[in-house]
């Protein structure tokens, strides 16, 4: 994952709605809904609500969690890696990562078509 590239779209909060689609089209495929209320207006407010949804689902059915790291794909490697990189607690990494994760799908898919 290029993180230069992801982390300057995120600072000038580019792609912000495509994203927060990826994201509810991804929770619905494992079964959760993702109802943040619209418009989102930052990243931060979305890795917020992102943070809070999967602490709740890591304390009530974690292999939600795994089924999500799938759809996304995003590796155990890469989590676990970054596990032991960082001061954020679990959940909070985990979120970053996933936010990260359906930025670059969406740079990604804008740059090919």
């Amino acid at each position: 994952m290029d993180l230069v590239s992801v982390q300057s779209h995120i600072k000038a909060n580019q792609y912000l709605s495509e994203t927060v689609a990826q994201l509810e089209k991804d929770f619905l495929m494992i079964g959760v809904n993702f109802d943040i209320q619209k418009p989102v207006t930052d990243y931060k407010a979305l890795f917020t609500f992102t943070n809070n949804l999967v602490n709740s689902l890591n304390n009530q059915d974690p292999k939600r969690i795994l089924n999500l790291l799938y759809r996304i794909d995003l590796s155990e490697e890469i989590v676990q890696k970054q596990m032991k990189e960082t001061d954020l607690t679990f959940t909070e990494m985990l979120s970053e990562l996933i936010v990260k994760r359906e930025i670059y799908k969406i740079i990604v898919r804008k740059n090919i078509s």
